[in-house]
């Protein structure tokens, strides 16, 4: 007989145990018979029969630890364990047989057993997902179970149940009861955010054999609408941007001048971050969430992928150093006017070096540490390179910023105190997104109180939106409003207006001399004496 066969999805974990298949003698420990006093606890399937049992204590671990493998996603594993039903102390208990003498049990507090479960495992998280699913199973037997409630009575005819995933407490008739979704119904280490399962406990008093997971514990239906809302508002602010770095390459004046050259570098490297993040969103995540197929993008983790991650890297990196390249040239205009400007070739020195190099020693700890899933799943905390560089900008540009406040607010003590005050105000806006301050209100996911998804959803539509928008803000406030740009608009429309009308006029001669007739006065010669 066949001992285990290959499969695609599955999981299992059991405890080795040495026994005969033709006696009834444990060759290395045993389970005890069953005392009077042993605690009981109530145990359903979530699906097919609802089968419902009460279950003694000293086999719970193995009857919940088999069902909490078996209803494992499939491609958690590399192969899947075949079983068979085998009565243990008067209750049927799944094991498999390793041999014709020896065979293990799905309990996760025996080390051979768990040796035996991982190799059917791909990775670690998938397997300690599956010990989470029989720690929560023990603890609910053993501190939300008691003598009492595994029974129905008359105001809760819907006893406490273990369905495989969940732990239900007693309920009432004609009720739904909601716990929340175990960590095994979610690919990811840990909880994106809360979500609930519901049971419903129909009015006849008894519990619907099936737990609704499907609907109420899925991610995607939560993710796609963020996903596409992040994507929208990238386009849209980068046909917004176009514009505006259009302009500034188009005139002389704007191409050499500093604050110009910076302001357009910052609005073309944000436009470059759009189009590199709607690229990985739509051809990598997207795919992703919605494909029914394992062979996934994400999955392959092909090299292209993951170098359209390093370029994504390098480009909100070089948002940052856009950021700081600008604060300290505003910061230099304002606090230190007569300084000479500092040359270009150093700026753009600056701005590629602290670009790449957080970019390229991240990447090289992906590399090193075999980083999948295209690299944009960081379960080792290597985006901390990346992430503690941004973060030192920002502090920067918050000290610039307040720097300048300062000046200003020195400059204008002889003013009125309200105007002191709105000057301040408004200086203080027009350069908020151009520091990239803003992000520091979104970047710690903890300022949204609550887990929920729906507190979750709050807090990255708020950040998409402010993400989004710091390219339409800079190029509104230093391109589109800005006097010297219209000025130069003007003149440029204003030679194109006289251009056009000695075109048209000269057209209009032209042709006015082609349709004058030829007269006898045209042909006379000068007959001199």
């Amino acid at each position: 007989m066949n001992k285990f066969y290959w499969k695609k999805w599955g999981h299992v974990i059991h405890e080795l145990y040495s026994q005969s298949r033709n006696t009834s003698g444990w060759g290395l420990q045993s389970y005890p018979e069953r005392e009077g006093n042993e605690k009981i606890c109530r145990f359903m399937t979530p699906r097919l029969d609802g089968l419902i049992r009460l279950q003694a204590r000293s086999l719970w671990n193995p009857l919940t630890g088999y069902f909490c493998y078996n209803y494992t996603g499939d491609y958690r594993l590399n192969f899947i364990y075949q079983t068979e039903i085998i009565e243990i102390n008067g209750s049927a208990i799944n094991v498999t047989w390793i041999d014709n003498n020896s065979y293990f049990l799905y309990d996760y507090t025996n080390e051979t057993s768990l040796d035996y479960i991982r190799r059917s495992f791909k990775k670690d998280i998938f397997f300690e997902k599956w010990k989470t699913c029989c720690r929560e199973a023990a603890h609910c037997c053993d501190v939300h179970m008691t003598s009492e409630n595994i029974y129905p009575n008359i105001d809760y005819p819907c006893p406490a149940v273990w369905d495989s995933w969940t732990c239900f407490l007693p309920a009432k008739a004609d009720t739904i009861s909601r716990e929340l979704c175990p960590t095994v119904t979610f690919s990811a280490e840990t909880r994106a955010c809360e979500l609930f399962s519901k049971k419903t406990c129909f009015s006849g008093g008894y519990w619907n054999p099936t737990t609704d997971y499907e609907t109420t514990c899925a991610l995607a239906p939560i993710l796609l609408p963020r996903h596409d809302f992040h994507v929208t508002i990238l386009a849209v602010s980068a046909a917004l941007c176009v514009p505006a770095v259009l302009i500034f390459f188009s005139f002389r004046n704007f191409r050499q001048k500093v604050m110009f050259i910076l302001h357009r570098n910052l609005i073309l490297v944000i436009v470059v971050r759009n189009l590199l993040t709607i690229m990985s969103k739509e051809i990598i995540l997207k795919d992703e969430l919605i494909s029914a197929d394992l062979d996934t993008v994400m999955s392959r983790n092909s090299v292209s992928c993951r170098i359209l991650a390093f370029f994504e890297n390098v480009a909100k990196n070089g948002i940052f150093s856009c950021m700081l390249a600008d604060g300290f040239y505003l910061h230099k205009s304002i606090v230190r006017p007569f300084t000479a400007d500092p040359k270009l070739v150093f700026i753009y020195s600056a701005v590629l070096i602290f670009s790449f190099s957080p970019s390229l020693v991240w990447a090289l700890l992906r590399g090193l540490d075999h980083g999948t899933h295209c690299w944009m799943v960081d379960n080792s905390n290597h985006q901390w390179v990346s992430d503690g560089f941004r973060l030192g900008i920002l502090g920067i540009n918050t000290f610039l910023l307040l720097d300048i406040i300062r000046v200003i607010v020195m400059k204008l003590r002889d003013r009125g105190i309200s105007e002191q005050a709105k000057t301040t105000f408004r200086v203080t806006l027009f350069l908020i997104p151009l520091f990239g301050i803003h992000i520091i209100v979104i970047s710690n996911r903890d300022i949204v109180p609550s887990n929920t998804c729906s507190a979750q959803d709050i807090y990255y539509y708020i950040s998409y939106m402010l993400e989004g928008f710091q390219g339409i803000i800079v190029a509104f406030l230093f391109c589109y409003t800005n006097s010297e740009v219209h000025h130069e608009l003007m003149n440029a429309m204003r030679k194109i207006y006289i251009s056009f009308q000695q075109r048209l006029d000269n057209n209009l001669n032209n042709k006015n001399l082609a349709k004058r007739r030829p007269t006898t006065a045209t042909y006379v010669e000068s007959v001199s004496d």
